[in-house]
């Protein structure tokens, strides 16, 4: 994928309506879901101004991203890179505010945390009914309430890795990608533990970026695991594996971080690969 005057030569282009100023501080890519249906009914929305979308109501309303991924891949660009998008709103990040102004943002189509029904579907009243296959479980992010979330396709994930790495490689400004559940947490869920966040954070590291093994670090506590183990992106079952699950039993990894039983691990050198493990199949060495 090329891009060319900060944008991607081979797809859709439609200037939107509702972008603000310049974007001169790139650093991060944020992940979104649009909580919707149609991706192309998205991308239509978002390509209104403000006042197109608050209609009768005389409000202005906004709501934009760089990137629209639809279900069956499809790719949409709304906003050039070098201009901000409406995507994150109130946000804050490792002592940054108003992450609009760091961040591309990338909206991928999918309804979200769906609640369960009496029959074992899922659902909400203003979407489709799910069959327990097509939906993974999890936690609210930030809480404690179990939902499904609507499975990403194979062919979204696809598409959004192809378009995460062409901005790496084309920005090397950008150092981290993070959802907008962890820069407006309590406030929004989005991508939500469907999505496999923690397999695109792992994009970054080699580029500089935050995460990067240089060789120089403090000395970091080294385990093998214990049985067959999937390596997850984030600290719970809920999470799904990364696409390296699961691991043989005397894997060698090293531990950085914990949240309750669970350690962030890295893979041996190179670390392409960190993810969460719970600790009780892990043995220190």
């Amino acid at each position: 994928m090329k891009i060319t005057n900060h944008r991607f030569d081979d797809h859709w282009f439609g200037q939107s309506k509702d972008i603000g100023g310049n974007l001169d501080d790139l650093r991060f890519i944020v992940m979104h879901y649009t909580a919707g249906g149609s991706g192309a009914g998205t991308r239509d929305y978002m390509m209104k101004s403000p006042l197109e979308k608050g209609g009768n109501s005389g409000k202005e309303i906004f709501g934009s991203a760089h990137l629209l991924v639809d279900r069956d891949g499809t790719i949409w660009q709304l906003v050039p890179f070098n201009r901000r998008a409406r995507h994150a709103g109130e946000s804050q990040w490792k002592g940054l505010k108003s992450l609009n102004q760091y961040s591309v943002g990338i909206e991928i189509a999918n309804y979200g945390w769906l609640d369960r029904q009496g029959d074992g579907t899922y659902k909400r009243p203003e979407t489709p009914r799910f069959k327990a296959k097509d939906v993974t479980l999890g936690r609210m992010p930030n809480g404690t309430e179990e939902k499904g979330w609507e499975n990403y396709t194979v062919e979204q994930l696809a598409s959004v890795e192809a378009v995460t790495l062409a901005l790496l490689d084309h920005y090397p400004t950008i150092h981290e990608i993070v959802g907008h559940q962890e820069i407006a947490p309590g406030r929004k869920f989005d991508p939500g533990p469907a999505f496999p966040l923690q397999r695109f954070k792992n994009l970054v590291v080699g580029r500089g970026g935050d995460g990067i093994d240089d060789g120089d670090g403090p000395s970091e506590e080294q385990y093998l695991t214990t049985a067959s183990v999937n390596i997850r992106g984030g600290p719970g079952t809920e999470f799904a594996p990364l696409d390296v699950s699961p691991l043989k039993a005397g894997t060698k990894v090293a531990k950085s971080d914990e949240q309750g039983e669970w350690y962030f691990v890295s893979l041996a050198k190179p670390r392409t690969q960190k993810g969460w493990i719970n600790r009780r199949y892990l043995k220190l060495i």
